[in-house]
């Protein structure tokens, strides 16, 4: 009875952490260790959607190609996360600090995917066709 009260007690143990594991707060963990070269200030996660605020008042379209290939969909391309990594994320915004102005980056996961399989100029048009300025909530 012993054997089967301690069995019990280290599954209960296990169900937590192993919940945990899949939170989305991975995410958002994964996102800030790729993303540290550009500093953010923040980056929150809703249902659907990252916001990424960066310390900058404007953030020109260079730096914003520059995050997206390198800090969110270079790590997909390398396998440095897990396969389901962005996969219910339909929208990732980088804001600027004001949070008023900046890029809409949609469907992430399978647009880097794509990006992936594509040469310099075809990955930054197709890029740019999942692009959009970001509207800030009212």
């Amino acid at each position: 009875m012993s054997v089967l009260k301690h069995c019990m007690l280290c599954s209960l143990l296990l169900i937590p952490s192993a919940v945990m594991a899949r939170t989305p707060d991975n995410t958002v963990r994964l996102l800030q260790k790729s993303l540290k070269p550009w500093q953010p200030t923040a980056i929150t996660q809703t249902e659907k959607a990252l916001t990424i605020i960066l310390p900058e008042k404007s953030i020109p379209s260079e730096a914003y190609e520059a995050l997206a290939t390198s800090g969110i969909c270079s790590p997909i391309w390398t396998k440095d996360v897990p396969a389901s990594f962005l996969k219910n994320i339909t929208e990732i915004n980088i804001v600027n600090q004001f949070k008023a102005t900046g890029y809409t980056f949609e469907n992430p996961a399978a647009s880097c995917s794509e990006m992936g399989k594509l040469m310099d100029e075809p990955a930054k048009a197709l890029l740019l066709s999942k692009t959009r300025l970001f509207k800030p909530a009212k």
